[in-house]
């Protein structure tokens, strides 16, 4: 080992800086059964879809609990940001209610604003 080809490391015994990552796994790496699988293939949004902010005042419990959620699960889940892991949220409790109330037909789409505040009770 020349010191000329490792001149930014220090001469400490460390071992010369690998030229190129290996392309393929180890041969054991294979056969561990707690080996990741690869990530499935992300369902992309089309790029030009529009998008509308939403502000929402939700338990701060629950919003901490989904943060957590989305920080330890948003790479195995294929989470691009948060606001697409809210998103993914709000689209799955749709499609549930549209199922359990509209025969599993999307209802017609709603623009106009929805009224603010507390329902009034039934007297």
């Amino acid at each position: 080992m020349s010191t000329a080809d490792n001149t930014s490391r220090p001469a400490l015994g460390l071992p010369p800086r690998p030229t190129a990552a290996a392309t393929t796994d180890a041969p054991l790496a294979r056969m561990l059964s707690g080996r990741r699988q690869e990530a499935p293939a992300k369902k992309e949004e089309p790029k030009g879809s529009p998008t509308e902010n939403m502000t929402v005042s939700i338990p701060t419990a629950l919003r901490n609990r989904a943060k957590a959620a989305y920080k330890a699960t948003s790479y195995a889940e294929g989470d691009n940001t948060w606001a697409h892991f809210v998103a993914k949220a709000i689209e799955a409790e749709t499609r549930r209610r549209e199922a359990e109330h509209n025969q599993g037909e999307m209802y017609p789409s709603w623009g106009e604003k929805l009224p603010g505040g507390r329902r009034l009770k039934d007297s």
